[in-house]
């Protein structure tokens, strides 16, 4: 498994290294710039240029020998759905010698289903609570929540299962909102039951569920601190679960750890000596501004564009209209002499004028010096012809977002992998990418 990583991380970094000046570019720059005869090479170029140039034709995906089709087949052989070391839940007892074999989470509770949440954040929640839950209970183990927002893993974890969970978090505002929801959670609990009575058999099954739950302790701690490289989370366990022995019984975990916050916790887990487990799933690849194995430095557009989801684009078959608009917005952005003006999101779409208006009002300039909509109209109509290139030449750096994700998350499992103290390190699959674009995570053992 080890090689196998190591492997694909190579190629995915030669893989970037050729195709560098694609990775790093900035749509906004692609007619300001000329990004299309720049950034592609010539006979992929060509070949895009004599072709009709619609959506379906990048999506179709199809077996014929052509530099389009090579492309993206060789995006794909480099995304971490192509990596033969890449595990599904099913593996994990091969990687924890000491899960369980019996099935704790099907037969123990009525009801394990997540509350309050969207189809996206309940579809993560019960995927990686259940496995977290597993190997807690099967180890006997206080999981940490690492940058636990709202606590919606902790309050899945501890009140489905009872499980002692801490949730750090460095937000007092989230910190909040995360006792506000256990409110709303314990209040619907009592109002579902009196609803329920006029229907025994559900009551009767309501009632279960409440025994166990209140025959359970909740044991869920919610803190507010700032975490990095040095945390104690000993220390931190200590002061909240005073009766708790700590003694190589400690998970730590995080869903969706947005940027520097996956390395400081990687840092800890090899750190702590009683952190036995670590699964994390990384977000937010554009806020971290360093790599772990040092080979190679990401720009912030390569980590922008990372973010980027491939099963969701080949789902929707289309593109925002901003993307052109704000390509076409920085030539006249460059001819009013603003070279570095950040627009940022947002702005009416219908046409391009009141989008240019939006947007120059935005950075501050006069409204005497906005160019009137006839104009702006005008400059657009102009560059039209733009379009279906920018949309081409965005659809393939989207087939590349894959190959960038797979070295950012490599980086940090080779990391792991090279230190004494992991034993065991994989990446594994979480989540539906469709409905969770960042559905990998890391878990490692020591």
């Amino acid at each position: 498994m080890m090689t196998e990583y190591n492997q694909h991380f190579e190629k995915a970094l030669d893989f970037i290294n050729i195709y560098q000046k694609l990775i790093d570019c900035h749509l906004v720059d692609f007619i300001t710039e000329g990004l299309w005869d720049k950034c592609l090479p010539e006979k992929l170029r060509s070949e895009l240029e004599n072709i009709d140039m619609n959506d379906d034709v990048i999506w179709a995906e199809n077996n014929i020998d052509s530099e389009l089709s090579n492309f993206i087949q060789l995006t794909k052989s480099l995304s971490l759905e192509s990596c033969p070391a890449v595990i599904c839940v099913n593996d994990l007892p091969k990687l924890l010698p000491q899960s369980s074999t019996e099935r704790l989470i099907e037969n123990k509770f009525v009801y394990p289903k997540s509350e309050l949440m969207n189809t996206k954040k309940s579809h993560e929640i019960e995927m990686l609570g259940k496995v977290i839950a597993e190997i807690a209970l099967s180890t006997r183990s206080l999981v940490i929540d690492a940058g636990a927002g709202k606590a919606y893993l902790s309050t899945y974890l501890s009140e489905h299962f009872n499980i002692p969970v801490l949730a750090i978090d460095s937000s007092q505002v989230c910190h909040k909102g995360a006792i506000n929801r256990q409110e709303k959670i314990q209040k619907r609990k009592r109002t579902l039951t009196k609803v329920c009575k006029k229907n025994l058999t559900l009551y009767y099954i309501i009632i279960i569920y409440h025994n166990v739950i209140k025959n359970c302790s909740f044991q869920i701690r919610y803190i507010v601190q700032e975490l990095d490289d040095t945390t104690n989370y000993n220390k931190v366990v200590n002061t909240c679960y005073p009766d708790w022995s700590v003694n190589g019984n400690l998970i730590l975990t995080g869903l969706h750890t947005c940027g520097m916050l996956v390395h400081s916790v990687i840092k800890a887990f090899l750190h702590a000596k009683d952190i036995n487990l670590l699964l994390v799933v990384p977000c937010c690849y554009h806020l971290a501004n360093e790599t772990l194995s040092g080979r190679w430095n990401f720009s912030k557009n390569a980590r922008m564009l990372a973010q980027q989801s491939i099963e969701r684009s080949r789902y929707n078959k289309h593109l925002s209209p901003s993307l052109f608009y704000r390509a076409v917005l920085q030539i006249i952005l460059h001819s009013m002499g603003y070279y570095n003006a950040k627009v940022g999101r947002g702005g009416p779409l219908n046409n391009f004028a009141d989008y240019a208006k939006c947007a120059l009002s935005k950075i501050g300039v006069d409204k005497n010096q906005i160019p009137p909509a006839y104009v702006l109209q005008e400059i657009y109509q102009n560059h039209i012809h733009f379009e279906s290139k920018l949309r081409l030449f965005q659809m393939l750096r989207i087939y590349m977002s894959s190959v960038v994700e797979a070295a950012i998350m490599l980086d940090r499992v080779i990391f792991l992998q090279n230190n004494i103290k992991c034993s065991k390190v994989a990446v594994i699959r979480l989540f539906d990418p469709t409905l969770s674009p960042r559905c990998y995570g890391i878990i490692a053992t020591k």
